[in-house]
């Protein structure tokens, strides 16, 4: 990472006029952050297995819900028809 900080820190100093010593920080912090960035980020498959995990973990859910709605409609549509072929055997 010494050789990136470096670089940043010449484009830093020579394209956009700034002093020396602020570019030298900045261009720290920079490399720390990214530092920090990838310890956390992980792997390539690490992210892939998170992806897959929240994909089947709303689809779960998703499936329940709609199962719940179903029941619901089903039944709502089961009392409609119960009170109607109530009213027309009374009539």
């Amino acid at each position: 990472m010494a050789l990136n900080r470096l670089r940043f820190h010449n484009i830093l100093v020579k394209e956009m006029d700034a002093p020396s010593d602020a570019a030298t920080e900045l261009a720290e912090v920079v490399d720390e952050g990214i530092e920090d960035g990838r310890e956390e980020l992980g792997t390539k498959r690490d992210l892939e297995i998170l992806r897959l995990r929240l994909s089947t973990e709303i689809q779960t859910r998703f499936n329940s819900q709609l199962r719940w709605i179903m029941v619901m409609w089903g039944s709502t549509l089961a009392a409609i028809v119960a009170l109607a072929a109530a009213v027309i055997a009374r009539g």
